[in-house]
């Protein structure tokens, strides 16, 4: 008896390529010599994930800064004087990074 035609990858090489073709995990910003290290979405844990998704507004930036960094090392960003704008580019650079532009999925639609 066969088995179906069938692909079988490791999720390790998964994660290999994906790494290979992004060339980065994190993305990290650096304010008046503090670092704050940011995943990009290609790499969030899927637990991040559903709780950015479980927001009330998905497009609520500071309350996915918060999910992302933690309301502690948020708090500290906006006390460094982080602006609306570099929120926006900071986000719009995680999913650039990622191979995402906006309005665009990393699913496949085959």
């Amino acid at each position: 008896m066969t088995q179906p035609n069938r692909k079988r990858i490791k999720l390790e090489t998964l994660r290999a390529q994906r790494l290979e073709a992004t060339g980065t995990k994190e993305l990290e910003v650096i304010v008046e010599d503090e670092k704050f290290v940011f995943p990009l979405f290609n790499w969030l844990p899927i637990a991040t994930y559903k709780k950015i998704q479980a927001l009330p507004d998905k497009n609520d930036l500071i309350a996915q800064t918060e999910i992302l960094l933690g309301k502690e090392k948020t708090e500290r960003l906006f006390e460094l004087g982080l602006t609306t704008g570099d929120l926006l580019d900071i986000f719009d650079a995680l999913q650039t990074d990622a191979g995402v532009s906006t309005g665009e999925s990393t699913s496949s639609s085959e």
